[in-house]
């Protein structure tokens, strides 16, 4: 059995045909490696799965979930060779989709097993919060979220504190294990809990929408249990760049994520570019390798020009 991890933190997302041409067989592209939605090439094999761009984000699950039902529906069958299982595993993130992405692949034993209460839960959970970007309405004081506030420290930690900005291979591995092993640890009933820091500041934004600063490692579930539904979340970098996440809880809410993209691309000077600004049209932000040399303030006008013109839009058609 071969499954192995390429953590490639500083390459930018790749279209399909170019993740074809650089990789070799038994090749599987995560959670935004590869531009696009899931995707399966049966003579190398290789495949992607991804719920990122081009995709219904709440009709397409997150990246886990894809890999969970595709192990229980024969994957492993197509990625071996004569020694059993291969997948060599790319990816350029440490999140939680990725980490969980991870331990169903390196533990497939375990994951193929359909009768396993405690990792279903968690794959079904972590599928709805990342799905909706955080935005899922578990209840605040569900003992799960706090088990998973645990599973997922390392992670969450590291994005805190600034460490995930020097886009280090060794760094992200070692999130990536780490999780790996609190994963393992919760499913045979020995891991902890964690209470929620959901603290935020809001530091910007308008009546529609709210720019707001993560104090706490769960700052999206105060932010939207104070009803605040549509957000642009700003972290700052050295040398005066900057990460910035833009989401909405739902397509039902009224504020066109998609239509950013190439306004904040333009003005970022990172259109041509493959590492730029995008996403779907429920969540995505900043170039994930380099980040943006815009200013929150230049963000925040961007966005809400481009709201307003698309508000005058919808106004338009609909007379």
């Amino acid at each position: 059995m071969t499954i192995t991890l390429e953590m490639r933190p500083q390459d930018a997302p790749r279209e399909w045909d170019v993740f074809v041409a650089e990789t070799g067989p038994f090749s599987i592209a995560i959670d935004g490696y590869v531009i696009g939605g899931p995707r399966f090439d049966p003579v190398g094999p290789r495949a992607n799965f991804n719920h990122h761009e081009f995709v219904d984000r709440l009709a397409t699950r997150a990246t886990c979930a894809q890999v969970l039902m595709a192990l229980r529906q024969g994957l492993l069958r197509k990625f071996r060779d004569k020694d059993g299982p291969r997948i060599v595993v790319y990816t350029n993130d440490c999140d939680e989709d990725v980490c969980t992405t991870w331990f169903l692949l390196k533990n497939h034993q375990i994951s193929e097993n359909t009768m396993n209460p405690v990792l279903n839960r968690l794959v079904h959970m972590e599928d709805m919060l990342d799905a909706t970007a955080g935005a899922y309405p578990f209840p605040a004081d569900l003992p799960t979220l706090e088990a998973l506030a645990w599973i997922f420290e390392p992670y969450r930690r590291a994005r805190l504190n600034g460490d995930l900005q020097r886009r280090d291979p060794v760094t992200f591995t070692g999130i990536v294990t780490d999780v790996e092993n609190r994963i393992k640890n919760h499913i045979m009933g020995q891991g902890e809990k964690l209470h929620l820091d959901a603290r935020y500041e809001r530091v910007g934004g308008n009546a529609q929408w709210a720019m707001i600063r993560e104090v706490g490692a769960q700052a999206k579930t105060g932010a939207f249990a104070d009803g605040i539904y549509a957000y642009v979340s700003v972290r700052g970098r050295a040398g005066g760049r900057f990460d910035y996440t833009i989401g909405r809880m739902s397509p039902f809410i009224n504020f066109p994520v998609a239509k950013f993209w190439d306004a904040l691309n333009e003005a970022d000077d990172c259109q041509d570019k493959p590492d730029r600004w995008g996403g779907g049209e429920q969540v995505g932000g900043s170039p994930r390798v380099g980040g943006s040399g815009l200013t929150p303030s230049q963000v925040e006008e961007i966005v809400n020009r481009v709201s307003s013109e698309s508000q005058v839009a919808e106004l338009a058609r609909a007379q």
